[in-house]
């Protein structure tokens, strides 16, 4: 039997993203598209549920889950607009916070490798030109003698 009236939902936002893990819910702003690859930090490159894994993981191993949870709950007590929504990166930087201060630096690399230093430009014109013109007529000088 079909209801009528209840066919679609008319109340609320149309689009909805949170994270989810365990009973703790953090609802966050949904994505405009892929986010652009930032050259200098190779971790943002990682989806959020990636770093969420791996800082879980190795937080637990240590013991230190119970951190993790109080700053997630501090996190949710402060949302960014009325609506009780979250910047995804304002969720990334708890993660990295909190790994930063529980995890050693090689543990917390591999989470959040290290920013890469761009290469410096070659400058233009330190090079000599080439002398690709002065050679050939040197070899025809041989061939017309």
């Amino acid at each position: 039997m079909r209801y009528k009236g209840c066919a679609m939902r008319n109340r609320g936002p149309g689009k909805w993203r949170e994270w989810r893990w365990g009973s703790t819910v953090v609802p966050l702003y949904p994505l405009e598209g892929p986010p652009p690859p930032d050259p200098l930090d190779p971790s943002a490159a990682k989806p959020l549920s990636e770093i969420a894994h791996l800082t879980i993981t190795k937080l637990t191993a240590k013991n230190c889950q119970a951190k993790l949870t109080d700053s997630i709950a501090e996190l949710v007590k402060t949302p960014d607009s009325p609506g009780g929504r979250f910047q995804e990166n304002r969720l990334r930087q708890l993660f990295k916070d909190t790994a930063i201060a529980n995890l050693s630096t090689e543990e917390v690399e591999d989470i959040f490798p290290a920013p890469v230093a761009p290469d410096p430009p070659s400058r233009s014109g330190s090079r000599r030109p080439s002398r690709s013109t002065s050679r050939k007529a040197s070899k025809d000088k041989n061939m017309d003698g």
